[in-house]
């Protein structure tokens, strides 16, 4: 070896003494462990804790790796459900999770509730007091069973309202129903909701104001700094089912509907008793839901509020609902946009204070029957409603005041059916002179000498009818104005609960189709009454021309008919007829006993046949037609 390798060699073997030198175990312990353990026990004991201080430390590396693992996972699913909302939901994708939270705003006349999911309104109870310090608007049920509950229009569940936004980046439509708003303002007026849209300053803001003594609630929109971020089509939806408040599910769905108006014209509507939609131009100046007593209304006073709509009305067969409401509105998606909810009784005068039309809401009829409601029978009505008189006596001698107005027409209509009965045996002897000849030229001249015997006695065959038709708008007037009297509603008289309902002195328990399930004590006396008006009134009526339909027979058939139409309807409208009955009968009577004299009349038509009278321009013009006419035929 040389030199180097020796004393590399030399160097290795002190390092390895010194090594061990430095490492040996104290004399003292390792005597003690001699006396304690064996050496196989020694080295059994090495060899666990050399191998417990390996797992602990394999165990604390393996933790520490899981840990920093489920870190990551978690950040990638997070970040995957974040790019899954933004997908979904665009700029709104941090409105999508929350808890729901209820609210309420409420004045002395109606409480409406407000979810915050979709900050929409869920409820509007009707809450203002009567004179007793009870709920004035209840519903049937409550009001039968005293109790003191506020009538609901419609309840959260069976209710919605929500705007279709689309993402202007994703083009994907995001309904507000679907979206948590916080709440950022409220006081005993005021309730502020917000759905965040990707930042601070950035945000879908709804607002609802509730002021004193009113029956609406302001619903202002705030696209705030999001204008460039959604799409310029924006659509607000709203639908409900209506609860049934009244006796008769079936009795409200006759007035239950939708009407709409468009600025500059008047109301329209849907049919109350059919399904049916319609398309709406744009400009709608409000859109209602229609119940039988109240309304739920959408009111736009800005022309560009609410665009083309589309509405849907649906009659439900359920005790619970009357009808279905939807409507579908293009709104603007720029800017503060205002809007007003109204729950509101069907009152005319309150109705009146809107600028709006929305009094046309209540249905009076046609421009004839309305004018008369308008300006006959409901200003009568509330005059003597306003006097403290029971509501039965109010109607009795609201029929008095109308029989009053009406007696001239009503005697002429007698004196016409009275000359009409003088001179029905020579009608009789022309009918008896052309009788079984049934050729046009015979009919023409059966129709000259009945008109020459008119001509002759000074008969106006016109003179009964005129007054007739003139009498007959108040009673179709009257037959839309009880239905649909908010003063009739739990109102009631004799054995009748409530004369905006049917009254029912016996339930079968099953129904009887088009009849119903009860019977009416109130519309068999309106029946009865119009029988015996029909029976004394008869004798008086012109005898039928042949082809002509028999009027006797259609006059009988009537009462028999209103059993099976009134059976159902306002017992308050059928006890109006009623004693409208009884008054025409009285009237009637007192009319032929001492105003009205045959003898008297007799001799004026005798007296008239011996004048010479000019014939009427009409008779001579059908005279030139029938000599022209026999003409032809020779």
């Amino acid at each position: 070896m040389d030199k180097n390798t020796t004393t590399g060699l030399i160097l290795i073997g002190a390092v390895v003494m010194a090594f061990m030198f430095l490492n040996q175990p104290d004399e003292q312990p390792i005597a003690n462990q001699a006396n304690e353990n064996t050496p196989q026990q020694t080295s059994l004991d090495n060899k666990k804790n050399v191998l417990e201080s390996e797992n602990l430390e394999n165990t604390t590396s393996i933790t520490e790796i899981d840990s920093a693992d489920n870190v990551i996972y978690k950040k990638l699913i997070e970040q995957k459900q974040r790019e899954e909302l933004i997908e979904n939901y665009g700029i709104f994708y941090n409105s999508v999770n929350g808890d729901e939270k209820e609210y309420t705003l409420e004045n002395n006349k109606i409480k409406v509730s407000f979810t915050s999911k979709g900050a929409r309104i869920s409820n509007a109870e009707m809450v203002e007091l009567d004179n007793n310090g009870l709920f004035k608007y209840r519903t049937y049920n409550s009001f039968i069973n005293d109790e003191n509950k506020p009538l609901s229009l419609f309840e959260k569940e069976s209710s919605q309202m929500s705007l279709t936004i689309v993402d202007a980046e994703k083009v994907v439509p995001v309904e507000t129903k679907d979206l948590f708003f916080n709440l950022v303002t409220q006081n005993d007026s005021v309730l502020v909701f917000r759905a965040n849209a990707g930042s601070i300053d950035k945000y879908l803001e709804f607002s609802y104001h509730l002021s004193k003594n009113k029956y609406d609630v302001d619903f202002n929109i705030d696209y705030h700094n999001i204008e460039n971020d959604i799409k310029s089509d924006v659509d607000l939806k709203w639908s409900m089912k209506g609860l049934s408040t009244e006796k008769l599910a079936e009795d409200e769905r006759m007035i239950c509907t939708i009407m709409y108006r468009y600025f500059g014209t008047t109301r329209d509507w849907l049919s109350e008793t059919s399904d049916n939609e319609e398309d709406l131009e744009s400009n709608i100046n409000w859109i209602a839901f229609k119940h039988k007593f109240f309304s739920s209304i959408l009111l736009s006073e800005n022309e560009d509020g609410l665009g083309k709509s589309k509405i849907v009305h649906r009659n439900l067969e359920d005790d619970k609902y009357t009808d279905s409401y939807a409507s579908k509105s293009s709104i603007p998606s720029r800017g503060n946009v205002a809007f007003k909810f109204l729950f509101i009784p069907n009152d005319y005068d309150l109705l009146e204070t809107y600028d709006s039309e929305i009094e046309g809401l209540i249905n009076l009829g046609g421009s004839v029957f309305a004018w008369v409601n308008r300006y006959l029978i409901d200003p009568v009505f509330k005059f003597l409603l306003s006097s403290g008189f029971n509501l039965g006596l109010v109607i009795l001698l609201l029929t008095i005041i109308v029989k009053i107005v009406i007696m001239p027409l009503t005697y002429k209509n007698y004196m016409s059916t009275a000359k009409t009965k003088v001179i029905k045996p020579e009608m009789s002897k022309i009918t008896a002179k052309y009788e079984g000849k049934t050729d046009r030229n015979t009919a023409m001249k059966k129709q000259q000498e009945t008109m020459a015997l008119y001509k002759q006695t000074g008969v106006n065959p016109m003179a009964g009818c005129i007054p007739m038709i003139i009498q007959m708008p108040i009673l179709i007037a009257v037959f839309r104005y009880f239905p649909a009297s908010l003063s009739l509603r739990h109102k009631g008289f004799l054995w009748a609960e409530d004369l905006s309902s049917f009254d029912s002195i016996f339930d079968f328990g099953f129904t009887i189709p088009l009849y119903g399930d009860h019977i009416s004590l109130f519309a068999l006396l309106m029946a009865g009454s119009t029988l015996i008006y029909t029976m004394t009134n008869s004798s008086q009526m012109a005898p039928t021309q042949p082809g002509m339909p028999n009027m006797k027979v259609i006059m009988y058939m009537m009462p028999i008919m209103f059993i099976f139409i009134f059976n159902k309807y306002s017992s308050g409208l059928s006890y109006y007829y009623f004693c409208g009955n009884i008054m025409n009968i009285g009237i009637m009577w007192g009319i032929k006993k001492y105003l009205i004299d045959e003898d008297k009349i007799r001799e004026k038509i005798e007296s008239n046949k011996k004048k010479i009278k000019k014939k009427s321009r009409f008779q001579q013009r059908l005279e030139d037609v029938a000599k022209q006419q026999q003409k032809k035929r020779r």
